[in-house]
């Protein structure tokens, strides 16, 4: 087994595991501005089908210019991209929000129709709406991770996501025994969780069975609850030991199941054993609220040390 490096948490950096984010980053100053507002604009206004030609113009930049310079960046056409982001989008909604109808997820992502958007889901995943519905309870974390994976950013040779993924800092963490109130939430789905608490989910952490991990989501039973609450309120005890820690600023789906994979991968990699008689840990770290915005979360799997 691989000896650890033991660190504690002032020490750890967040991770920034957004395609967009990295890819922009080579640019010169002046095109990370037009492309972040380009980006920008693509996310907050899917709703109003605004074309990759309008973008451009709004964004200074020629539409000749965007289209070649976002093609050799992204690996895929400005179109393409909005494209991918709308079902991106519509497929959350569709896993993670049944009180949104389909035609209200339709024109939330900017399809004309319900079955504009039905088209799209059958020639680029295969599968109906009411299918992703079934998804979102009967598949396990992994099959619904494989099925996600459809819709990454691509890479030259795997998804950009993976990519990043696999580069995350992982460290081996010492937490001692760590009490929380328990939520009356009844959907554990951080989305829901998020959309209920806002600004308030940074005193959330969520606890799921290492052995619950491999069923399907309906038989999951994944306790959140505040932790940043007096002792005496406490009625949910996670225990003290080895975690093998991530912290990771994520926007999507596609990366928060990618920096799972990543630090599950990276357990086997150092030959570490998990604890499946814990827990793993989520951690709400920071949150925006905007359209647009992120999460940071901290993924802690616990760990067995001889």
């Amino acid at each position: 087994m691989t000896s650890p490096r033991l660190v504690s948490m002032s020490e750890r950096a967040v991770f920034n595991l957004v395609p967009e984010i990295a890819l922009i980053e080579s640019l010169p100053a002046h095109l990370q501005k037009r492309f972040a507002h380009a980006l920008q604009l693509m996310h907050e206004r899917l709703v109003e089908n605004l074309s990759w030609e309008q973008i451009a113009l709004q964004s200074a930049i020629s539409p000749y210019h965007f289209h070649r310079q976002f093609s050799e960046l992204f690996n895929e056409t400005p179109g393409q991209y909005l494209g991918r982001l709308r079902l991106q989008v519509a497929v959350n909604l569709l896993l993670s929000d049944s009180a949104w109808s389909v035609m209200d997820i339709a024109q939330h992502c900017g399809y004309s129709s319900s079955q504009a958007l039905g088209k799209a889901l059958k020639r680029e995943l295969g599968v109906t709406a009411k299918y992703i519905r079934q998804i979102g309870k009967e598949y396990t974390p992994q099959q619904t991770a494989d099925f996600i994976a459809k819709l990454a950013h691509p890479g030259e040779q795997q998804a950009l996501e993976t990519t990043l993924a696999n580069a995350m800092p992982i460290e081996l963490v010492w937490y001692p025994k760590r009490g929380m109130k328990k939520l009356r939430q009844a959907d554990a789905d951080w989305d829901s969780v998020f959309a209920t608490y806002g600004k308030k989910s940074e005193r959330l952490m969520g606890a799921t069975p290492i052995l619950h991990t491999d069923k399907r989501w309906d038989q999951i039973e994944t306790v959140i609850g505040d932790w940043q609450i007096s002792d005496a309120r406490h009625d949910f005890t996670v225990p003290e030991g080895y975690y093998l820690c991530a912290d990771v600023y994520l926007v999507s789906d596609v990366g928060y199941s990618a920096a799972l994979e990543a630090l599950f991968s990276a357990a086997k990699q150092r030959e570490l054993t998990i604890d499946r008689s814990s827990y793993l840990i989520e951690m709400v770290r920071d949150i925006e609220l905007e359209a647009t915005g992120g999460v940071v979360i901290s993924f802690q799997l616990p760990i067995m040390l001889e």
